[in-house]
């Protein structure tokens, strides 16, 4: 069984050197107070801490409320003194009291609301003169780093709140900070009798590092130790990664960011060679627009030009015609006045005629040419020798 990261758990085979190394510290730290002994661990998680606690502890028992969670470990971890219960942390699935010497809860109260109520729980397990170990975050240096809300937080604590918390049940409490700092050690390669650590602080201030006092260390999380019965004086602990894991991954992270930084260069490059060569496409289309529409202007011109040249010559014809019409129009009035004369005539010599007709002159010779037709019919040779004679008339 394989658990998938979800941000509330921590999981060691995740590549996180930071998230490795706050973690392990604090169980490593505990290691020493439990050589021997009964230890309870609350929200064990994935089993890798009460695990490590195992290897010196007489007896160690975690508890966690997922069940997924608490199968995973119980398979990950088979020792015989370790063992894995589904509880919550508020309701201890253990009914004896004062059972455990050490109980250890480490980055579970800010996933809780009833913090006085996982007290009274480890109270009651707790053997009078046990030692509980417990951390949380510091509420302001927390969310100043990570820059947002933890979803799985359900009430975190001022350091005020942390302290006035466990001094009242326990009488005594040592309190630790904690904190991923980068640092440079120098230690006796041949081990003497003096040894001890000196620490000096020292923070980039303008251009340069400068020695500052040490105050200006802000722990991420506090850690506190407490008990019933006296406690020494706690020593400093540092957690050491002699194969610079953290280092190691941030010098990976930078490569892979140039080499992204790079790749993503390169794509711009190619975004603009190829932005560059559409450009020169559309340059060139554009001057073979122009010169298109350049084109047809010159041809819109010229058929203007020989279309305003055969309105111009229509102009000068319907003017001709005009003129022609002018002149039809005079020859036309002219005509109508002749054919008004000549019709005029026409009626007087219908009348002259129509007056010899009913003349009674005309009458004899219709007479005489009815006579004459009788006699000399016409076609006939009597006739046609008649019509030669001189002095023929009509």
């Amino acid at each position: 069984m394989t658990l998938e990261w979800t941000g509330e758990r921590f999981l060691p085979w995740r590549n996180d050197p930071t998230l490795a190394y706050e973690h392990l510290h604090r169980y490593l730290y505990a290691s020493r107070f439990v050589a021997g002994k009964s230890v309870l661990d609350l929200a064990s998680g994935e089993g890798y801490g009460s695990n490590l606690l195992a290897q010196s502890a007489a007896e160690v028992i975690g508890v966690d409320l997922a069940v997924e969670v608490v199968a995973h470990a119980r398979q990950r971890y088979p020792r015989p003194n370790l063992e894995f219960l589904v509880g919550s942390i508020t309701n201890v699935p253990i009914s004896e009291t004062r059972r455990f010497d050490v109980v250890v809860c480490f980055e579970a109260i800010e996933h809780i609301e009833d913090h006085r109520g996982l007290l009274a729980e480890i109270v009651r397990l707790l053997e009078e003169d046990g030692v509980l170990i417990v951390s949380t975050p510091n509420k302001n240096a927390y969310h100043q780093t990570i820059q947002q809300e933890n979803e799985f937080h359900v009430k975190e604590l001022e350091f005020d709140e942390f302290r006035g918390l466990l001094q009242s049940r326990f009488q005594n409490v040592c309190f630790l900070g904690q904190r991923i700092y980068a640092q440079s050690d120098l230690w006796p390669v041949v081990s003497g009798a003096n040894d001890r650590i000196e620490e000096f602080i020292i923070e980039r201030t303008g251009s340069e590092f400068a020695v500052v006092g040490s105050e200006r260390r802000q722990p991420m999380y506090f850690i506190a130790v407490a008990s019933n019965a006296p406690l020494d004086d706690l020593n400093f602990s540092a957690l050491i990664d002699s194969g610079n894991a953290l280092l190691l991954e941030k010098d990976r992270e930078l490569r892979e960011s140039k080499a992204a930084a790079a790749e993503g260069l390169a794509w711009r490059e190619r975004q603009i060679a190829e932005r560059d060569a559409t450009l020169g496409w559309f340059e060139t289309e554009v001057a073979k627009l122009k010169e298109e529409l350049a084109a047809q202007r010159r041809w819109y011109e010229s058929e203007v030009a020989q279309r305003d040249a055969t309105i111009a010559s229509n102009d000068e014809a319907l003017a001709w015609r005009a003129g022609q019409v002018q002149t039809l129009e005079r020859e036309k009035s002219g005509l109508i006045e002749t054919v008004q004369s000549l019709s005029g005539q026409l009626s007087r010599a219908s009348e002259q005629l129509d007056a010899i007709h009913a003349s009674s002159g005309w009458k004899f010779i219709l007479r005489l040419r009815h006579y004459r037709d009788r006699l000399l019919p016409p076609g006939s040779t009597r006739r046609r020798f008649f019509d030669s004679l001189p002095h023929k008339r009509p």
